[in-house]
C-alpha cells in the first residue's frame, strides 16, 4: 500500500516501519501455529488407541513397526519443543524470534499432519464412516467403531491446512534460506 494515511494516534510502532512491525507479529504467530501441547497430547492419544487397537491377535501397541512410528513422532515432538524452548528463551532475554520462527512453525505442521495420518492409520476402516453429530456430541446415535476412530478423518482432513495457514511452508522455507543463507 502506497500513499496510505492513519491518523498519529491509530500508529502502532514508528512511522514508515508498519513492514517490521508486520513481520514481529507474523513471526510471534508462527510460534503459536507449531501447537507443540496438541502435538505432546496427539502422541498421547495415539499411543491410548494403540493399546486399545486390535491388531494380528494383539493390539497395535504390540506392533514393533507401528510403536517405532510412534516413538519417532514423539522423538520429532520433544526436539519441537526444545527449539520453541530456545526461542521462547531468547524472546524472554529481549530479543526477536527471528527464521527459527518460521522453521518450528513448518516443523510443527508437518508434525501435526503425521500425526493425523498415524491415527488415521491406527483406527483403521472405523475412520472411514463420517458422523458429523458424533463429533459435536448432538446425537443419540451409536458411533460406528470406538470413540476414538470418530474424529480420525475430520481431523487428517483439517491439519491439511497447516501446511498452509500462517505463511505457507513454501514461504517459510524461503524466509529461512533469505535470512540464513542469504540468498
Amino acid at each position: 500500500l502506497d500513499n496510505v494515511k492513519v491518523p498519529v494516534e491509530n500508529l502502532i510502532g514508528k512511522e514508515n516501519e508498519g513492514w517490521t512491525c508486520a513481520k514481529f507479529l507474523l513471526a510471534n504467530e508462527r510460534l503459536g501455529i507449531a501447537e507443540v501441547p496438541a502435538s505432546k497430547r496427539g502422541v498421547s492419544v495415539l499411543r491410548q488407541i494403540a493399546r486399545n487397537e486390535p491388531s494380528g491377535g494383539g493390539t497395535l501397541a504390540d506392533d514393533p513397526a507401528f510403536t517405532q512410528q510412534i516413538a519417532d513422532i514423539d522423538l520429532q515432538v520433544q526436539a519441537l519443543e526444545m527449539s520453541e524452548l530456545r526461542v521462547l528463551s531468547t524472546m524472554a532475554l529481549g530479543g526477536a524470534p527471528g527464521p527459527e520462527a518460521s522453521t518450528l512453525k513448518v516443523r510443527g505442521s508437518e508434525i501435526q499432519q503425521r500425526l493425523a495420518e498415524l491415527t488415521m492409520e491406527a483406527v483403521g476402516e472405523y475412520a472411514q464412516p463420517y458422523q458429523p453429530g458424533m463429533l459435536f456430541h448432538d446425537t443419540n446415535e451409536t458411533p460406528i467403531g470406538p470413540d476414538h476412530a470418530v474424529p480420525a478423518a475430520p481431523r487428517y482432513f483439517n491439519m491439511r491446512k497447516t501446511s498452509i495457514y500462517g505463511g505457507s511452508t513454501e514461504i517459510q522455507k524461503n524466509i529461512v534460506s533469505k535470512m540464513v543463507l542469504g540468498l
